[in-house]
């Protein structure tokens, strides 16, 4: 479960990158604050994604076995 959630989560994280490099290439003019923002948002998604796969798994490590 823990490898699905980053996974998903790098996969989500990826599209909201690509979404604001298009909002930021593409017109109207004047949307390039906006289209930082949504990447910046993007990679904070995966960053988040990524420390709560190591905290998650350091957790499991912890476990004993049944």
């Amino acid at each position: 479960m823990v490898r699905a959630l980053m996974i998903e989560g790098c996969i989500i994280g990826l599209f909201v990158i690509t979404n604001g490099i298009y909002v930021v290439v593409f017109p109207p003019v004047n949307d390039e604050p906006q289209g930082y923002a949504i990447i910046a948002i993007g990679i904070f998604i995966i960053l988040v994604t990524l420390h709560l796969n190591r905290t998650m798994g350091k957790d499991s490590e912890c476990l004993p076995l049944q």
